[in-house]
């Protein structure tokens, strides 16, 4: 099980490629700023001033990169100390052309090569399956 790596590929009849992840951490989410809280008519050239400009880039900086990335330092030994204590496997299909679109799974440790059998030939026939032992979450 390998937490960045793939287990399998698979690629559908409808040639969509699909990645499976095996694993039993669940990753942080990485939350940045709303980025529908700016206004893109108040962004005008002419009302923008330059000494204003370093002081919007730091704004973002700390908004949409410093913050979440405390945010998950601080989560992900969290999430991996749970995950190596549970029992509940969690196996993603991922696809990323032509959009993002993310199937989940949970099953046991025991019934884990089972049910990911179970998923890679049911997305090879272009079906989303339901295995035995295993709870379908939905797709992201």
């Amino acid at each position: 099980m390998g937490l960045f790596r793939p287990a399998t590929t698979v690629t559908s009849p409808s040639g969509d490629y699909w990645e499976l992840y095996v694993s039993k951490t669940a990753l942080p989410a990485w939350k940045g700023s709303d980025a529908d809280d700016i206004d893109p008519g108040g962004l005008n050239t002419t009302e923008v001033g330059l000494f204003e400009i370093p002081f919007m880039l730091l704004a973002f900086l700390w908004a949409d990169v410093l913050v979440p990335l405390a945010r998950v330092a601080v989560l992900l030994p969290v999430a991996l100390a749970r995950g190596r204590r549970s029992r509940a496997v969690r196996i993603e299909a991922v696809t990323t052309f032509p959009r993002r679109q993310v199937l989940l799974w949970t099953t046991t440790d025991t019934c884990r090569q089972r049910v990911l059998d179970e998923i890679v030939a049911g997305l090879a026939q272009g079906k989303v399956v339901q295995p035995e032992g295993a709870v379908y979450s939905g797709a992201e």
